[in-house]
């Protein structure tokens, strides 16, 4: 992430459900946060596997019991809490995260993570 995007605004938190996921593009960037009852966790929009987007609609990210993250293509399956492959052609393989921030409702980039 280049250092500019650092404090970029996605949303309100409260435009993603608990357990849901919302989609964003940021220029060439594409990536998704998942809000659960735990807290929200950013992604880009990338299976390890193949490099494809994960999402096969618009915001559809998770599983239909909302309890992994999906990918459209080969049906790889992500834990939300820290994006590692449970399941799938890519199982080992992590999510590239993306640092959030939430302040006063507000969902907006973090800074880079350590």
């Amino acid at each position: 992430m280049s250092h500019g995007e650092a404090g970029h605004t996605l949303c309100r938190l409260e435009d993603i459900p608990v357990d849901g996921a919302k989609g964003f593009t940021l220029g060439t960037r594409s990536l998704f946060v998942v809000r659960t009852a735990d807290g929200v966790f950013g992604y880009e929009n990338v299976c390890p596997h193949q490099g494809t987007p994960l999402d096969w609609m618009p915001d559809r990210f998770l599983t239909l019991d909302k309890t992994l993250i999906q990918c459209a293509t080969h049906g790889a399956q992500f834990r939300i809490e820290d994006g590692h492959c449970v399941a799938g052609p890519c199982v080992g393989a992590d999510l590239q995260k993306v640092p959030l921030t939430v302040v006063d409702g507000v969902l907006s980039l973090g800074t880079e993570m350590q």
